[in-house]
């Protein structure tokens, strides 16, 4: 990334110079323009799976994507204070910010950070969408915090020892009067014994994390149903999507609310909320020497939602509860084979990019040539296993147990038509295969292939479609990515 003097000529460090007019004349403010775009191409095969004209089937479609699209700003003042302002321009979310902190990195072993960031779980979350092995991150990510708004205290305490402890609300705004402030929290520790040792052609990274706490959501009805609207509302707790950005969703799950007023319309919210308490632990390893890395991760979430559910036409009131134990893990092996050292892409508990050692351009940054780019070739196994949601002891519907209602929701065995979410599957296992090409340190081409297998044959939600679609127990995806980052 090109650094941009204050007072450079460019159009934008005349606006960060704008926005500093008042600051004293002493501070020395750096600013970079940061941004990335990824295209995808997925060509996917679901088995049994039938294409149909209705929308719930676009998750198993050949399809282009725009995977990411950001633009953004960050930079330092008198270079211990860090910021970072950016903006996403794809997405579901309303919600325009990817991230916006502020990093006071006075003292290097005990830093505060504050803002929308990542938060300190997961080598792999940690690791940039611009960096990661493989295309979409495992299906332990889809459990971990991510970017969320919150405080952390973090830093290295000693040569090649990293800790990260911070407070986080889980959702960009609240949707209840609840009086938290960071009501969910995240701890992580990483050490590289290789760099204590001073062996500075290998990595020897161990890592373990926790983020556990209670998050609120509010139930709605369907919005995916092409009969009548359904008044009974459900609120989701966990899905899974197939690692490839394939089948969605292969597993969900929920917890039933309020039962609305007849004539409710789709998409239409409950009027209580839901407590979700989340506990996971994390475990990392790494392993590099030389061209050669092994990277694998465990996750282990437990999952307790409860709620108050309403019939609102009467005022009759029940408890709703649900219980879970999601397990994922992953295992990955990495190879440069034109012989780019893993080592050198580590620092702070983390891997960034690979710098190729001779650039696929003409001239980049001053450096002419035609060099051969970096090349990589990489296999993952990744899976998840979940146990059968139940009620907790004593409380609630105890009807949950191995059961599809509108209070709580587990996975059909086979493909029965009963129940309206026969789609979902306690396991699934996907194995990728990769080919990357890392022209220079601002651009690659990514090319993998995935397989998945599935506990049992899985359907699509649409319940009046299920017949015609079919059901399938595996999944096969072509992907390429073409990628910018500056």
């Amino acid at each position: 990334m090109k650094k941009t003097s204050l007072f450079s000529a460019s159009s934008v460090a005349l606006a960060v110079a704008a926005l500093c007019a008042s600051a004293p004349a002493f501070a020395q403010v750096e600013a970079k323009v940061t941004g990335r775009v990824q295209f995808d191409a997925r060509d996917i095969s679901s088995g049994g799976l039938k294409p149909i004209a209705d929308r719930d089937s676009a998750s198993t479609a050949d399809n282009f994507e725009i995977r990411r699209a950001r633009i953004g700003i960050s930079g330092s003042i008198n270079k211990d204070i860090n910021y970072e302002v950016v903006g996403n321009a794809v997405g579901s979310s309303a919600n325009f910010v990817d991230t916006a902190f502020v990093n006071y990195g006075f003292n290097k072993s005990g830093q505060i950070r504050a803002g929308r960031f990542k938060q300190p779980f997961s080598l792999e979350e940690l690791t940039s969408s611009n960096n990661i092995d493989f295309m979409e991150r495992s299906y332990g990510n889809q459990m971990v915090p991510g970017k969320k708004l919150g405080l952390m205290f973090h830093g290295e305490i000693t040569k090649g020892l990293v800790y990260g402890v911070s407070a986080f609300a889980d959702g960009f705004n609240e949707v209840t009067n609840s009086n938290y402030l960071g009501s969910k929290s995240a701890v992580r520790v990483a050490y590289n014994a290789a760099e204590a040792m001073g062996a500075t052609d290998t990595v020897l990274h161990f890592g373990a994390a926790n983020t556990q706490g209670t998050s609120q959501t509010v139930p709605t009805n369907s919005g995916n149903t092409q009969s009548a609207p359904d008044t009974v509302t459900r609120a989701t707790i966990l899905a899974f999507r197939s690692e490839a950005r394939g089948l969605s969703n292969v597993y969900r799950l929920q917890i039933g609310g309020d039962t609305l007023v007849g004539g409710a319309d789709y998409n239409q919210s409950a009027n209580n909320a839901v407590n979700i308490n989340q506990n996971m632990n994390g475990l990392e390893l790494a392993l590099a020497k030389g061209a050669w890395k092994f990277q694998m991760e465990n996750f282990d979430s437990k999952y307790a939602a409860s709620g108050r559910s309403e019939t609102l036409s009467t005022g009759v009131k029940t408890d709703a509860t649900v219980n879970a134990r999601v397990k994922a893990q992953y295992l990955e092996i990495m190879y440069n084979i034109t012989g780019e050292e893993w080592s050198k892409a580590y620092k702070g508990g983390a891997f960034s990019g690979i710098t190729p050692t001779s650039v696929f351009m003409k001239d980049y940054g001053g450096v002419v040539g035609n060099g051969t780019g970096a090349w990589q070739v990489g296999f993952r196994t990744s899976n998840y296993n979940s146990s059968v949601p139940m009620p907790v002891s004593g409380a609630g519907d105890s009807s949950c147990l191995g059961t599809i209602n509108t209070k709580c929701e587990s996975a059909a065995v086979g493909n029965s038509a009963s129940g309206n979410r026969v789609q979902n599957s306690e396991t699934a296992t996907t194995n990728t295969y990769a080919l990357n090409w890392i022209m220079n340190p601002n651009a690659r081409v990514m090319l993998n292939y995935s397989e998945t297998k599935f506990g049992h044959n899985v359907m699509m939600l649409d319940t009046s479609r299920r017949e015609v679609a079919g059901a399938t127990n595996k999944e096969q995806v072509i992907s390429v990515r073409t990628q910018i980052n500056f």
